[in-house]
């Protein structure tokens, strides 16, 4: 009877313990969640420096790889949209395009020394290239069907793009650099577009709409072997690799046109899908350029800002407290900057802050 008193001592004591790990691993469980969505992530003060003040409108910045430059689109007269660079300090700005029509959406090449951009010069958006001087300036698609957005493969050798040049369905082609050799890569009665190529130059990533709902896709850089990764009723938009190509941070919205809108990170077979913010809208994910880091912005608090939280969703941390608009972060090569849009005295400029 000793004995059995014993074991159902020993045994109580065991259920104590695991009813209080279960606890404390609930517990545990809530302090992680409750830091991984904090309600009002904290306020890091960073020096903020306006880089555009003189410029009546300015977006979509673009650091060029060597770090040395950041492309923009401009404002030169009203409805005009031209091509500008400057140095990333914001000194030497010069207009590169100088176009009567819209050229906008600079993408920098690897090397540095090339520019490809959007423009309906030739009547209809085209993509175009030209030297980062802007000199050389060339129709690379020369289709009647809009041909946009377009990407670099890593090693520079060759653009992705999104055209409807067939029957008026989106899909995705690869063409040389210099604009030979064209060669569509999805067909499918959705639309496949909105791309993004992988470091390592191995695959690419894109939005289809081929199952009823936006959603994300990758496939082999000759696109071969096409696999959905998310599989929802959320639209999914903005993938971008992690530098290591191991991983996708993308935009899903449960509702679309409504307040809301989270950021996930996903396994590029499809596993893993992971949550990372939870309030408002936040969009435009941008990975540091040693992948333990993603800037983003939200409007968790009520006006759009800049955010920076850890590659886990942890340690998220509001950059800026501008009353306009902050967005579109993109990370400087060395990890140091943010370079954004900021929308200052009723306008928009290119803004960058240190990290």
């Amino acid at each position: 009877m000793r004995t059995l008193n014993n074991r159902f001592i020993s045994f109580s004591g065991f259920l104590g313990l695991v009813l209080s790990l279960t606890s404390c691993a609930s517990n545990n469980l809530t302090e992680a969640k409750a830091e991984i969505f904090p309600k009002k992530p904290p306020i890091v003060q960073r020096t903020i420096t306006d880089l555009t003040p003189k410029i009546q409108l300015a977006e979509e910045p673009q650091w060029s790889p060597d770090g040395k430059q950041i492309a923009f689109m401009s404002l030169k007269n009203p409805g005009n949209e031209e091509i500008y660079v400057m140095n990333a300090d914001g000194s030497n700005i010069k207009n590169l395009t100088n176009n009567k029509v819209k050229d906008r959406s600079p993408v920098w090449s690897p090397d540095s020394k090339k520019i490809a951009f959007l423009s309906g010069r030739d009547g209809n958006p085209e993509v175009y290239v030209m030297n980062a001087d802007g000199s050389g300036q060339t129709n690379l698609t020369k289709n009647p069907a809009g041909d946009y957005p377009y990407i670099w493969s890593p090693d520079g050798k060759k653009i992705a793009f999104g055209s409807r040049r067939e029957n008026n369905d989106y899909e995705i082609y690869v063409m040389n650099a210099d604009g030979s050799n064209v060669t569509r890569i999805t067909k499918n009665p959705g639309y496949d577009s909105v791309l993004s190529w992988s470091p390592d130059g191995q695959k690419i990533a894109f939005i289809s709409g081929r199952d009823g709902n936006e959603e994300n896709y990758v496939m082999n850089a000759d696109g071969s072997n096409q696999i959905r990764l998310t599989k929802d009723q959320n639209n999914n938009a903005g993938a971008v690799w992690s530098p290591d190509s191991k991983k996708i941070a993308y935009h899903s919205s449960p509702e679309p046109f409504k307040n809301n809108g989270y950021i996930y990170v996903i396994n590029t077979d499809g596993s893993g899908n992971t949550q990372l913010t939870d309030q408002g809208i936040s969009q435009t994910p941008a990975w540091s350029p040693d992948g333990k880091r993603i800037a983003f912005e939200s409007n968790r608090d009520g006006n759009s800002d800049i955010y920076v939280m850890n590659a886990d969703g942890f340690g998220q941390t509001r950059l800026t407290t501008n009353k306009g608009r902050d967005s579109r972060p993109v990370w400087s090569p060395d990890g140091k900057q943010i370079a954004y849009e900021c929308f200052q005295k009723e306008q928009s400029h290119i803004c960058r802050l240190k990290v």
